[in-house]
């Protein structure tokens, strides 16, 4: 019989999805389809409590009254993307590791109707992040007295400081999931669950009890610790299970309690009407978390912690959870008392943090220092923002490079990884040579930057946007530039990729006053009068000259001046697909300007700009598009230039002839402005 099979694209994935009429659950009609599809609509509830969990699948490839496959490793057939992650003690099995709406449909086309996730994240495995209390009745226990007691054990619970939260298990029982810190081993989880457990049971002798033996436990509810223990897993929240009517392991209110009268009340069909009226109870799930005593996470100090008021800055607090991949990094550009980056690398729950002076080395065998700072939370994975004055670390930050990253090595005195989610790749090696201090070394080779840049071009305008879309610079008269700085030096290229840095050397003597190891910079040499007006005549007569000593002489007569107004590189990544926003924001901080290097401001007001350069007598303005890319070569409404109608006579001294293509045509006159009356 032949498969139907159809193409999908979820999340940029594209998924084969087949046999998608395959009828799954025979008494309720249901078909493939309808799983898939109740996954996919449910994954934002799903995947928040799943995501980065090691996950055990149970599948009915031909439905619930066919054969059941049980499943701790993932299939031959797994797709590359689809992340899996192999727990310590445990050879055989390479665990699917559940991240987003395509991994979850993926995993809902083999018919995967249960998914039981472990208690932990890899992204801090070994250490569980919550604790669970299954309430199992025996055959003969009415579920109104299950009811009852789950309470009373929440009561309980409550009263040691946890946080419990409850869900039908799709079966004949009750869940009772407590949050917990992930900084405890299984054996401290297990052993604090089965203390906790005795004490209840002793409370409640005749309806309660920790065999599991049927005969033993006749009358009575099975308060099942045993879902704790290392590689064990429970039902995943909100997922189907492979019972008749399609039940579903539901999360409800505490509230709602009264009103739920089976642990089968909520299935595929209903579900979703009821998340809607009830809202989704788990959703803050994380934030309870406690230590394993249930003392509140907030109460513990930590070093990161004890260096912030949380009242002053909007750095995220430890409580904030995310959930990640376990594998995440990123590296911020910190404007703090001192320019510097700041590399954090997740491990075990947390990001290990150092502060990197001079930036991640851009070449091979380049090592440089890093200072080990306090660990932060994963929230901080994507801060960016203003720390205010006074505060630890304050001054701006933005998210400079983020991705992922492979461990090839990790211990308390080194750390080697490769980089390869963002844009900067690469493998690295940290030492540690000293209490806090750090080297890091870059060990493979890098391609060279370009020896010639290409710069962007602006686009004829008559009219100045009036959109707040746009800022607006002074069109400066002069030479058009890249300024290349590698390591100490500075080179500079001409628009059309000469190399005349030393025409300039009072522009490259500046090299200083760039705070960057590597950075590819767009601007404008102008030569500016006693009125601060720019010559264009003056500063154009210094490339023709070529005597050291007539450019000595030139650069202190008749110093020239570097507008800076753009950033295409910046140590070691490539920024012209960022916004123009943010590309000057990193120029104007590694750029400590003077007389001889200076930023080029914008300004949001373009007409007032433009009258004011119409009474200076200058060229014009030039309008960019907040939000655009660099792009090299090109002319687009991106960059608008807008010229002053100024009129002028000049008299033709003399012309060349044209080559290639204007060969048998004038090449370029020769022009002369008389500028007295002598």
């Amino acid at each position: 019989m032949p498969v139907d099979k159809v193409k999908v694209k979820i999340d940029k994935r594209a998924i084969t999805l087949s046999n998608t009429q395959k009828v799954l659950y025979p008494q309720s009609a249901i078909i493939k389809a309808e799983v898939i599809q109740y996954m996919i609509s449910m994954s934002d509830h799903i995947l928040p409590l799943i995501s980065g969990r090691p996950l055990t699948t149970i599948r009915w490839p031909d439905g619930i009254d066919g054969k059941m496959f049980y499943s701790k490793n993932k299939p031959s057939w797994t797709p590359k993307w689809l992340k899996s992650f192999k727990v310590k003690g445990q050879k055989d099995n390479d665990y699917l590791i559940i991240t987003d709406k395509a991994s979850l449909a993926w995993v809902a086309n083999l018919a995967a109707l249960e998914l039981h996730p472990m208690n932990m994240r890899i992204s801090h495995p070994g250490h569980p992040d919550q604790m669970i209390f299954d309430l199992d009745p025996s055959e003969d226990f009415a579920f109104d007295d299950l009811k009852q007691m789950s309470i009373d054990l929440k009561v309980f619970l409550e009263s040691e400081g946890y946080q419990p939260f409850v869900k039908t298990s799709g079966g004949k029982g009750l869940h009772i999931y407590l949050p917990i810190i992930p900084q405890y081993s299984y054996e401290e989880v297990v052993n604090q669950s089965k203390k906790l457990a005795k004490r209840f049971i002793t409370e409640h002798p005749n309806t309660t009890t920790l065999r599991i033996g049927k005969e033993k436990r006749k009358g009575k509810v099975l308060i099942d610790i045993y879902r704790n223990h290392q590689h064990n897993s429970c039902i995943a929240p909100f997922s189907l299970r492979g019972k008749p009517g399609a039940p579903v392991s539901t999360p409800f209110p505490w509230k709602w309690m009264d009103k739920v009268n089976s642990s089968q009340q909520w299935n595929l069909k209903n579900v979703r009407q009821f998340i809607e009226e009830a809202g989704n109870s788990w959703a803050d799930f994380d934030n309870y978390s406690t230590t394993l005593n249930g003392e509140p996470k907030n109460s513990i100090e930590s070093e990161y912690v004890k260096k912030r008021d949380f009242k002053k800055t909007s750095e995220p607090q430890p409580e904030e959870i995310i959930h990640t991949t376990g594998d995440q990094y990123v590296i911020q550009l910190h404007n703090a008392s001192n320019l510097h980056y700041d590399l954090r690398l997740e491990h075990q729950g947390t990001l290990w943090s150092w502060a990197i002076p001079k930036g991640i080395p851009h070449k091979k065998g380049i090592k440089r220092l890093a200072i080990r700072t306090e660990d932060h939370p994963l929230k901080y994975l994507t801060f960016e923002g203003v720390i205010p004055k006074g505060q630890y670390g304050g001054g701006e930050m933005w998210v400079f490079d983020s991705g992922r990253y492979s461990e090839i090595e990790w211990s308390e005195k080194k750390i080697k990884f490769q980089l390869k989610g963002g844009e900067i790749k690469g493998k690295f090696y940290l030492y540690n040579t000293k209490d806090d201090q750090w080297l890091i070394e870059r060990k493979d080779e890098v391609d060279p930057p370009p020896g010639k840049f290409t710069p962007m071009l602006a686009s004829s305008s008559a009219y100045i946007p009036d959109s707040d879309k746009y800022f607006h610079e002074i069109k400066w008269d002069g030479i058009r530039a890249t300024f290349i700085i590698d390591d100490g030096t500075m080179k500079i290229l001409s628009r059309s990729g000469n190399d005349i840095t030393d025409k300039f050397p009072e522009i490259t003597a500046q090299v200083e006053r760039i705070e960057a190891e590597q950075a590819v910079m767009d601007g404008e040499i102008v030569y500016l009068d006693e009125k601060g007006k720019p010559d264009f005549g003056k500063v154009v007569g210094r490339i023709h000259l070529k005597s050291p000593t007539s450019i000595t002489k030139s650069s202190i007569s008749r110093p020239a001046t570097a507008y800076l107004f753009d950033l295409l590189s910046l140590d070691g990544r490539k920024i012209r697909k960022e916004p123009c926003t943010i590309r000057r924001s990193w120029l104007r901080t590694i750029l400590s300007p003077n007389e001889r290097l200076r930023f080029s401001e914008a300004f949001q007001d373009g007409s007032a700009l433009f009258k004011a350069i119409t009474d200076q007598g200058m060229e014009g303005i030039i309008s960019k598009l907040k939000s655009a890319p660099y792009r090299s070569g090109q002319r687009s409404e991106a960059w608008l230039k807008i010229k002053v109608r100024n009129v002028d006579r000049a008299y033709i001294i003399g012309w060349t002839k044209g080559k290639g293509d204007r060969a048998g045509l004038v090449g370029a006159f020769h022009l002369a402005k008389q500028e007295n009356d002598h």
